[in-house]
C-alpha cells in the first residue's frame, strides 16, 4: 500500500534538508481510519401517568444532528534507508512535520488524496521506534544483512480544513 506525506520544512539541526519534503512509507503494518460524530441528544422524561396510558419499552429522545464530526487516521508501517536518505533522517522529517504547524501539503493513502483542493490533513501526532536490536540483529546505527536500516513509525492525522 502506497503511503505518502508531503510537506515544505524548514532548516532544522535535527534533520538535514529543507523545501518541499515527500516522506513515503516503506510498508504499513496497521492503518485504522476513525470518524466520530457528536450528536445532541435530548431526553424526554415521561410523568407516570403518561407511562400508565402508554406503555412502552422505548425511551422519548429527539436528536440534532450538526454534523459534528472528527475524521482521523492512525497509520502504523516503517520507513527505511534509500538511496537519497536514511530511516534515521527521514523519521525527523516526520517530526519536523508535525512540530512546524499547519496541513499538510499532500497525504496520500494508495488512492485516496488529502490536500487543498479534498480536504487537509493535520499531521497531530508522530512516534519512531528505532529499535535497539531487532530479530535480524540490527543496530540502530547499522544495517541490516541486505543493507537497508529500517525505523517504525506511528503517525496520527486528523482531517479538516486550515482556518
Amino acid at each position: 500500500m502506497a503511503i505518502s506525506l508531503t510537506k515544505d520544512l524548514p532548516s532544522s539541526d535535527w534533520y538535514s534538508g529543507t523545501g518541499s519534503t515527500t516522506i513515503t512509507l516503506a510498508g504499513a503494518t496497521e492503518i485504522q481510519i476513525n470518524t466520530k460524530k457528536e450528536l445532541i441528544k435530548n431526553k424526554i422524561s415521561q410523568s407516570p401517568r403518561t407511562q400508565l396510558l402508554n406503555p412502552s419499552d422505548k425511551g422519548k429522545t429527539y436528536v440534532k444532528d450538526l454534523k459534528n464530526v472528527d475524521d482521523t487516521i492512525r497509520i502504523r508501517g516503517w520507513i527505511e534507508d534509500d538511496s537519497t536518505d536514511s530511516a534515521w533522517n527521514k523519521a525527523w522529517k516526520l517530526r519536523g512535520m508535525c512540530a512546524s504547524g499547519g496541513p499538510l501539503d499532500n497525504l496520500t493513502i494508495e488512492n485516496v488524496v488529502f490536500d487543498s483542493s479534498t480536504q487537509q490533513a493535520f499531521l497531530e501526532e508522530v512516534t519512531f521506534i528505532a529499535h535497539p536490536l531487532t530479530s535480524k540483529g540490527l543496530r540502530i546505527n547499522e544495517t541490516a544483512s541486505d543493507g537497508i536500516a529500517r525505523i517504525e513509525v506511528d503517525l496520527n492525522f486528523f482531517i479538516g480544513d486550515k482556518r
